[in-house]
């Protein structure tokens, strides 16, 4: 029974692991920056999945293979209890003794395993980490440099269109002259108003009929663009505006995380500079070396002496015994650290979902413009890039950014352990 317990731990812990790892990580692990924007980050996740399913059943095995004459003695102990010639009180103890010694034993073994496959988990948390901090960058040089950001006031303002201004500039002129009246400079700057006094101004002024119908047409498409859609256009930039917030909030908390995760195993450089330096070589050794102590283990580079101070026989084992103590320390930084991980992923998660739902509303946004076609020669090549800009970066949100289903109740399973296949 306790051996199907032991495998069953080890189906579980595969299997949360690639739930993870499935769900977060797009297939890089190579050294320096990495920006997929135009990626499919599942089409990317498949060869890196199969190989951190290799080394967690290479563990497996290995401890499965060092642990078998364990089990198979535990077998032979539990048969020969249920044999009545074993009944006997001398017998029965020893038995009984050397079970809770094996037990005791393939516990403290298990744990160790444990701690093994928490630090490949560990390793690739932190290159999701990596990654995800990729993505939000990514985002933030699109939220910076979106045209939407930039040129959404100029047009939904007529003022900022040539034909209107040189033909406002010729409307002022006429109403000025006939009845001396002038729009005050504050409300000049009001688009609403604005357009309102020009088509009064068409309308009563003076002037030949041909050259007012000219007029009225080169501007009625402006103003019709302008009035209908700036409080649309508003709307985008503002709520851009918002996101792009949002998303620098994001950054910071992903740098953060990485401060929090990587403090566990001593390393203290900021994730900025470590990208910067691509220093994660260094991390990922220091996590070596951190398990190593804890298992008993000899830090790679690290020679051994006897207490004569002689370098060991060969075949000799200079292994300390593992701390328990460091043991359950380790584990318990390492998970805590994968926990927060998956954690931010459902944020990230969150964050992509919500930015594809503004995004779309953008869209929806950017075609309702219902005289589009009518005023297609009129209206700025500046709208019809706005409307690529938003489509292509739903497209980022659907495809690029987007994590696959990590949330709710499968989170949960991956958190706390509980997924079974």
């Amino acid at each position: 029974m306790f051996v199907s317990f032991i495998r069953q731990a080890l189906r579980r812990s595969l299997a949360i692991l690639c739930l993870v790892l499935s769900g977060a990580f797009a297939g890089y692990a190579g050294p320096g920056p990495y920006t997929p924007d135009h990626e499919n980050m599942e089409a990317l996740m498949r060869p890196f999945i199969e190989k951190i399913a290799l080394e967690i059943e290479q563990l497996d095995r290995d401890f499965l293979r060092e642990t078998e004459s364990m089990r198979m003695r535990l077998d032979d102990i539990q048969t020969a209890l249920a044999d009545p010639r074993n009944r006997t009180a001398e017998r029965g103890f020893e038995l009984i003794w050397e079970q809770k010694q094996l037990v005791e034993t393939l516990e403290q073994e298990t744990q160790e395993h444990e701690l093994k496959l928490l630090k490949v988990r560990y390793r690739k948390s932190i290159e999701v980490v990596k990654m995800l901090y990729e993505k939000v960058l990514s985002m933030d040089h699109h939220f910076s440099s979106l045209k939407a950001q930039q040129g959404l006031s100029n047009l939904s303002n007529p003022h900022n269109y040539p034909e209107f201004k040189e033909t406002k500039a010729i409307i002022d002129d006429k109403v000025k002259k006939k009845f001396g009246f002038e729009l005050p400079n504050l409300l000049q700057s009001n688009p609403y108003l604005s357009a309102a006094f020009s088509i009064v101004g068409l309308i009563t002024g003076s002037g030949d009929e041909k050259e007012k119908k000219e007029s009225i047409d080169k501007i009625a498409c402006i103003l019709d663009f302008t009035v209908r859609m700036h409080t649309d256009l508003n709307v985008i930039y503002y709520e851009t505006g918002y996101l792009r917030d949002a998303n620098l909030t994001l950054k910071k908390e992903c740098e953060v995380l990485f401060t929090e995760c990587a403090r566990q195993v001593g390393y203290t450089i900021p994730l900025t500079s470590c990208r910067d330096g691509d220093d994660w070589e260094r991390l990922y050794s220091m996590l070596d070396s951190y398990v190593a102590k804890a298992l008993g283990e000899n830090p790679a580079g690290t020679t051994t002496t006897t207490p004569g101070g002689f370098p060991p026989m060969p075949g000799t084992s200079t292994a300390a015994a593992p701390d328990q103590k460091l043991v359950m320390r380790a584990t318990t930084n390492l998970q805590f650290s994968i926990d927060r991980v998956a954690q931010f992923i459902e944020k990230y998660s969150g964050f992509v979902g919500q930015g594809s739902e503004y995004y779309k509303k953008f869209s929806k946004i950017a075609s309702s413009y219902e005289n589009e076609k009518a005023c297609s020669e009129t209206l700025p090549a500046q709208f019809k890039q706005l409307k690529e800009d938003i489509d292509l970066t739903l497209d980022k949100f659907n495809s690029a950014y987007r994590m696959p289903e990590v949330q709710g109740s499968k989170l949960k399973d991956m958190l706390y352990g509980t997924y079974y296949e």
